[in-house]
């Protein structure tokens, strides 16, 4: 598990030969500031562990303006914006998700939580999960707990009881 890292600012000037074209960007159809948002956000909420180091130098990377790539970061990102996500969006839904126990849905992707031994964690990003989240939130008028709530509850037919969880 490395991570790719990518030595060209968002600060750079926004002339042709900074595009997100250049040779080494690692966010395919991304622009430079939409990859340094997703970057930020996904340090946070990897979809996969990584190691506290490698995440150190992500983040020291990141507050230079650099955007960078952990393993499946750039699909995860693809996929959660097709869903109608955007950075901010995403990070609403995990911070929400952090406060609702995994004990209370079988659906709640903590319960699928990707660890190693000395890795921080990750959750992956389940679009067949979360793609109605962003039009509960926006479009219903849901606040982001709530939204959440309402989606791990849809969710739950498609998580069958486990030996352990009857009667819970």
């Amino acid at each position: 598990m490395t991570a790719d890292f990518n030595e060209h600012s968002s600060s750079d000037s926004d002339d042709e030969s900074n595009s997100s074209r250049e040779p080494g960007f690692r966010w395919p159809g991304f622009e430079k500031d939409e990859a340094l948002h997703w970057s930020r956000v996904l340090l946070r909420h990897s979809p996969d562990p990584q190691r506290a180091g490698i995440k150190a130098q992500m983040s020291a990377s990141i507050a230079r303006g650099v955007a960078v790539a952990g393993p499946g970061w750039v699909s995860t990102a693809d996929a959660a914006r097709s869903d109608g996500f955007t950075p901010v969006l995403y990070q609403a839904l995990f911070e929400a998700l952090g406060t609702i126990p995994p004990g209370s849905f079988r659906s709640h992707p903590g319960h699928r939580k990707v660890t190693f031994k000395t890795y921080l964690p990750g959750i992956p990003y389940e679009s067949e999960l979360w793609s109605d989240w962003p039009r509960l939130f926006l479009d219903e008028g849901f606040d982001a707990h709530a939204a959440t709530g309402l989606t791990l509850l849809r969710a739950e037919p498609k998580f069958p009881v486990t030996r352990g969880q009857e009667g819970s």
